[in-house]
């Protein structure tokens, strides 16, 4: 029996899967070591909220939630344990649930080989294609990650199905520049959604970002705005997710 190594999975979500209701699935493990990483435990698999779980265990639990239509595997990043294919594969065999992964882009090559399980993804795509890409990931190796960042949103480019870009607006770190230059990417890439995360600091990984408030909510909209000018209006929707009002769209 295989296991697979998850932090939990929440029964209910309306924001997870854009125009569905879907269980999430937290994954464990993340090559990256983002500092202001609002799953910081998951991220890190902490043993105090990381198990091992049989995968079967998981597709009965799904089969129990009779509300849902669709599921969303997260993480951390759920493509570094290799059991996630595993249990893809028998959510898509074994449910009729729609399927769809968040990922952080760093794994084209391995996320190529889902493709055919999914009916949505959502990539991060966490700052602009040069040095601040490193910061913003906590990797010093910042052209490794983009480069691998950049192939798969070229693999994603000739996806047919549903692709979502998001980006989380961390304060020092994300403005209104970097907005639009990562705009640029997402119209370049034909994504078909692009979303700007509101900043949490609840429990950051590096407790200096725990002391950084995030921008207003009036900011957030304006840099929603921002980014429309910069994408293709018949083909991308932009949303801002806020703790004022969920998502919208702009």
């Amino acid at each position: 029996m295989s296991k697979i190594m998850i932090a939990g999975i929440i029964d209910y979500s309306s924001l997870d899967f854009p125009g569905h209701i879907c269980a999430v699935i937290y994954l464990c493990g993340c090559p990256y070591r983002c500092p202001w990483c609002q799953n910081a435990d998951v991220a890190l698999a902490n043993s105090e909220v990381c198990r091992e779980t049989e995968i079967s265990e998981i597709i009965k639990n799904l089969k129990e939630i009779f509300i849902i239509d669709s599921v969303t595997v997260t993480g951390g990043e759920p493509l570094i344990q290799k059991e996630t294919f595993e249990l893809c594969r028998r959510i898509k065999n074994e449910t009729n649930l729609l399927l769809k992964i968040d990922h952080n882009g760093f794994y084209p090559e391995i996320l190529q080989k889902f493709l055919p399980l999914l009916d949505f993804i959502s990539i991060d795509i966490k700052a602009p294609f040069n040095e601040k890409y490193g910061i913003t990931a906590g990797k010093s190796d910042w052209e490794n990650v983009v480069e691998k960042v950049k192939r798969t949103c070229k693999i994603l480019a000739n996806w047919s199905g549903n692709k979502e870009a998001r980006t989380t607006v961390v304060p020092t770190l994300i403005d209104e520049n970097e907005i639009i230059e990562i705009s640029k990417i997402v119209n370049k890439y034909k994504f078909s959604i692009y979303t700007l995360n509101e900043f949490r600091a609840e429990r950051t990984l590096d407790k200096k970002f725990q002391n950084i408030m995030p921008y207003s909510y009036e900011k957030m909209i304006n840099l929603g705005k921002s980014a429309k000018k910069y994408l293709d209006a018949d083909n991308t929707e932009i949303y801002v997710v806020t703790s004022k009002k969920g998502r919208e769209k702009i």
